[in-house]
């Protein structure tokens, strides 16, 4: 049976462990199958389903999702984080699926695409500078709506924001130095470097993941999943990316 030590608080006069405060806290695993599990998830460059987590850890696919989580909650504090500067990149994706096979109601080339679907909007920015991401779920693309977003990752008097030909990004002009690319048109980079291809990479990397991992994610835990990306293309270059997430676990 596993022992559990317990500290006591002069000042309530109650007792506590030393997980308090953390993703561990009140786990009745042991320490070592979380930090398997951080290891496993850090390493999958595609992600790791919930029922491959349960069975490299030899525990239930509930307990497996739970602990994947916790993981990924961890991965969202970016309280340190500075505002990005430089040549910054922002774009929008769509996750969700075709309807199912056999499903007369729609064909392939009736489904609407790009900001006529109705899947799950997704929206990111990127900085040359840093090479760090963003992104988040987002319903509506308005100005004020991306305005809001990007108000809390870039700093808009030292940034230049480069876009694809969407009316929603017009308005910035006021506010920033800004580019686009027109997509409408066939093209991709416009004048030597003013292109999104970055941010688009980034896309391209989370929905293979749903691809090949995880095949469905619902829009409630949707932006858990991106945050597990960013925290992962943010720290694709350090070689202490296990020590960093469980740092992150206890703060």
């Amino acid at each position: 049976m596993k022992e559990t030590r317990y500290h006591h608080c002069g000042d309530c006069n109650k007792q506590f462990s030393v997980t308090v405060g953390t993703i561990f806290h009140d786990t009745k695993l042991p320490l070592q199958k979380w930090f398997l599990a951080i290891a496993i998830i850090t390493n999958a460059k595609k992600g790791v389903s919930s029922l491959q987590l349960a069975r490299d850890l030899k525990v239930n696919q509930k307990t497996a999702w739970r602990i994947g989580m916790q993981i990924r909650k961890a991965m969202e504090n970016d309280s340190d984080k500075q505002l990005f500067t430089g040549i910054v990149e922002v774009d929008e994706c769509y996750i969700g699926g075709k309807p199912k096979k056999g499903d007369k109601k729609k064909d392939d080339d009736d489904l609407p695409r790009g900001r006529g679907t109705k899947k799950q909007g997704v929206i990111g920015v990127v900085s040359r500078e840093s090479g760090e991401v963003k992104a988040q779920t987002q319903d509506k693309f308005t100005f004020v709506e991306m305005k809001a977003f990007l108000e809390k990752h870039v700093n808009f008097e030292k940034a230049t924001l480069y876009t694809d030909d969407f009316t929603g990004y017009k308005p910035f002009k006021k506010m920033t130095k800004h580019s686009a690319v027109n997509h409408s048109y066939g093209e991709y980079v416009s004048e030597g470097d003013i292109h999104t291809n970055t941010i688009e990479g980034f896309w391209g990397i989370f929905k293979r993941s749903i691809v090949g991992s995880y095949h469905k994610l619902s829009k409630k835990h949707l932006d858990k999943y991106i945050q597990e990306y960013c925290f992962k293309y943010n720290n694709r270059n350090n070689k202490n990316m296990f020590d960093g997430l469980i740092k992150a676990c206890v703060c």
